[in-house]
């Protein structure tokens, strides 16, 4: 695998070449989380915070790309929307509109970052102790959270 660019991603990709054939378990607790959370993204309901968090990357994207005036008013102003405009992104590429449809696709990538997250940390765990099982411990613990 040849990467072109920076140090830091040679050194990224070969970290991660290098522990690849010991990732069948973990890639297998991972597999067997995103199958279990896919199968349950339909029994999840709209969290009280949802709609606003959306509401609020709206006007922001909408400020930023538009000619939007941002809410100077609102108390939730200050919080970020660095995550919630990737979501608003991903649903205006995909023209939805039904609110069931952009909430599940909200809980849909929530829950695939949520598992990246668990990839790092099972590669960061292994960098830190160099032993598999207590690797594949910390991601148990960081998915079992």
């Amino acid at each position: 695998m040849r990467i072109s660019g920076s140090t830091p991603w040679r050194a990224a990709a070969g970290f991660v070449t290098a522990r690849s054939a010991s990732a069948a378990p973990a890639v297998a607790v991972l597999a067997v989380f995103a199958a279990v959370g896919v199968a349950v993204l339909d029994d999840y309901g709209v969290a009280i915070d949802e709609p606003e968090q959306r509401a609020l990357a709206a006007v922001a994207a909408d400020h930023v790309f538009g000619d939007g005036a941002l809410l100077t008013n609102d108390p939730d102003l200050y919080y970020g929307v660095s995550f919630e405009a990737p979501l608003l992104l991903a649903e205006r590429l995909l023209d939805l509109t039904d609110s069931r449809a952009v909430h599940l696709l909200r809980h849909l990538l929530t829950h695939l970052f949520f598992l990246t997250g668990g990839l790092f940390c099972w590669l960061l765990a292994l960098q830190l102790c160099a032993d598999r099982r207590l690797a594949l411990f910390a991601l148990l613990l960081y998915l079992l959270h």
